[in-house]
């Protein structure tokens, strides 16, 4: 297993730094209809009239970026206000970033995207830090980065190696990424979904409230 695992980590590196989208202004795309499912993360009140998708890898800089300066706001204004149901679909680029991902899943609820969100913030500690000075990291290696994130969660060390290895966890982040790629034409992250409008790239909240705003007031 980590023989396999060791060269996909060490080629992921190489995507984190560059498969991510470079940011900027984002592309819209055509609308289109999106189901939610009952295995989605959805953060917000489900009646809310605008559903704002969000395809996103743990290790991706752009998706933290993202969730460090936009998601604040747009939960104040838009989510816990109803206007807005954010749902949080995992679209890994990565074997690190599918296993945050399962790890993510073993929690629910608000649980669930507070986790989310403090991997965001300590994505240099639990993954840039594996391949520091060269250092080719195995799969064990990132288990017990992961496992030592999750501590700040309450899982012990056993628990969240287990979450990370649970094949039901997997199977769900592997079919959202499949799902993603195939039926949404999602390939690089972040990408967000908006009532149907597909926009590639980090948004700024100056940009993505003037999306937001006409379909709210509808």
């Amino acid at each position: 297993m980590t023989r396999n695992f060791l060269p996909a980590l060490v080629a992921a590196f190489a995507l984190f730094l560059s498969s991510c989208d470079s940011g900027g202004l984002p592309g819209a795309g055509g609308g289109q209809s999106v189901e939610i499912k009952p295995t989605d993360m959805i953060h917000g009140s489900q009646n809310a009239p605008v559903t704002m998708i969000e395809y996103a890898s743990m290790t991706c800089p752009h998706c933290a970026a993202f969730q460090a300066q936009v998601i604040p706001q747009l939960k104040k204004d838009y989510i816990d206000t109803g206007k807005v149901k954010l749902v949080f679909r995992e679209y890994p680029l990565d074997p690190g970033a599918r296993m945050a991902s399962a790890l993510a899943r073993c929690l629910s609820g608000e649980q669930y995207f507070n986790f989310i969100d403090m991997l965001f913030q300590t994505q240099g500690e639990w993954w840039v830090k594996l391949f520091a000075d060269n250092k080719q990291p195995t799969k064990e290696d990132a288990e017990a980065s992961l496992a030592n994130a999750a501590r700040i969660a309450g899982l012990s060390h056993d628990k969240a190696v287990s979450c990370m290895n649970d094949m039901k966890n997997l199977e769900l982040v592997d079919a959202n990424w499949s799902e993603g790629q195939t039926r949404y034409n999602v390939n690089s992250t972040p990408t967000f979904i908006i009532n149907g409008t597909t926009h590639a790239g980090e948004i700024p909240y100056d940009d993505l409230k003037k999306i937001l705003d006409p379909l709210v007031s509808k």
